[in-house]
């Protein structure tokens, strides 16, 4: 099927269901049973695998399936400084999301992180206040419906002190849900790891 070959298409498959993310026209799809047959005959055919992603984004193969949370997570001083930037970039990539195509969202997000991105571990001192900064804010402004903003300021506020982070999108059936998280190596930085398994990567960025 030619729209498989659309540059701007991720997919993934839940029990031989194919779920469809396409990034320029910020939307999820499904087929039809027949057309999900099919499809998932072609791709098998192909050289197309049954998770794919856009080849301008990092490569599936350096997701590593999360084991672990950050312990910053539960653990960590108040701070304000951090908690102020934590609120301020998080509004700042609501903004974006709202204005702009996700797919010029995911570039830029992209060549702003690997600009920046240094040596740092993701359980270093700098990382961890970071960390656990997201996870005040939430006390102040609520992270429900905003899982995409937060993964991606998170990212890119590790990636400005050095630590590089992932952004993961996830998706479920029965019933459908979306679900995004921030990830370095096997360890979630924003959530719990029992939360993030309920659904299957389709975007690894």
């Amino acid at each position: 099927m030619s729209f498989l070959e659309n540059p701007d298409l991720a997919w993934c498959e839940i029990n031989e269901t194919l779920v469809f993310l396409d990034l320029s026209k910020d939307r999820y799809f499904r087929l039809t049973n027949a057309q999900n047959l099919e499809t998932l005959e072609t791709i098998d055919r192909s050289a197309f695998g049954r998770w794919h992603q856009p080849v301008a984004l990092t490569g599936l193969s350096k997701w590593t399936p999360p084991t672990r949370s950050s312990p910053a997570i539960g653990f960590g001083s108040f701070q304000m400084a951090e908690v102020a930037r934590a609120l301020w970039v998080q509004r700042w990539v609501e903004w974006r999301l709202a204005k702009q195509p996700f797919c010029s969202v995911i570039n830029d997000f992209c060549r702003i992180r690997d600009a920046r991105t240094g040596n740092l571990p993701a359980a270093s001192n700098i990382a961890s206040c970071t960390i656990r900064g997201f996870e005040h804010a939430r006390l102040l402004r609520t992270a429900a419906e905003r899982c995409l903003a937060r993964s991606i300021a998170l990212s890119l506020c590790l990636a400005s002190r050095g630590v590089r982070a992932h952004v993961v999108l996830g998706v479920r059936l029965a019933p459908f849900g979306a679900h995004c998280w921030a990830q370095a190596g096997d360890e979630i930085l924003n959530d719990s790891v029992e939360e993030v398994l309920r659904y299957k990567p389709i975007l690894f960025i």
